[in-house]
């Protein structure tokens, strides 16, 4: 039995989260843009929204309705199964804010995504993150973790996984995160580019 300890992210890693947002930024703004376009992890910039739509826009991107209707990325289910049947220790770590906890447990539970753990942590310091004081964590708590390593969609936190902790990471390809002109090499040598879950598979294993 494996004995590895994984870090995994929800959104566009487990799911097709920001497909789903450009089709709620339609229906909001009457706006329509492709994946393609969302070069920038700044949705803001990204969609053309003012900082009062951005936050009224996210508020319904968090609500439960929406995040159950999210589609699960394809293979992820399947590759986790497989992890978990061998004992690969499955952590799920996202940047929603901890007021989704319910609705993301209930949307893992829905779809069967097998995991150990799942926690909130606050990787943009946004003053509005957690209001509530609701369970999280904070970067200085990935240490307890010892995690092996770590699939990313952020550059951000994938560059800080590698930097600060020094675990690799299976960076899902993403028109957001291509762009490593500002990523030292050293860096980038620890970041492994992922078309989908069955490279992540072949790069990475269970054992």
């Amino acid at each position: 039995m494996s004995n590895r300890r994984i870090y995994v992210d929800i959104d566009d890693v487990l799911a097709h989260t920001i497909a789903r947002l450009l089709d709620l930024l339609e229906e909001v703004h009457d706006r329509r843009l492709n994946l393609q376009d969302v070069t920038e992890f700044d949705l803001k910039r990204s969609f053309g929204l003012d900082e009062h739509e951005i936050d009224s826009f996210m508020e319904r991107g968090q609500e439960a309705e929406f995040i159950e209707s999210i589609a699960p990325l394809e293979g992820a289910i399947d590759v986790l199964s497989r992890w978990n049947a061998a004992g690969v220790h499955i952590t799920l770590v996202t940047g929603r804010p901890p007021v989704t906890n319910a609705a993301s447990r209930r949307w893992l539970e829905t779809h069967g995504i097998r995991h150990d753990a799942l926690h909130h942590l606050d990787k943009w310091n946004r003053p509005s993150w957690n209001l509530e004081g609701l369970p999280s964590i904070g970067f200085a708590d990935i240490s307890d973790f010892d995690f092996d390593f770590a699939i990313e969609d952020n550059l951000d936190t994938a560059v800080r996984l590698v930097e600060e902790f020094d675990i690799p990471v299976a960076l899902m390809d993403r028109p957001w995160n291509r762009s490593l002109g500002s990523v030292a090499h050293e860096t980038q040598s620890s970041l492994v580019r992922c078309h989908g879950w069955s490279q992540v598979e072949s790069a990475f294993g269970a054992t």
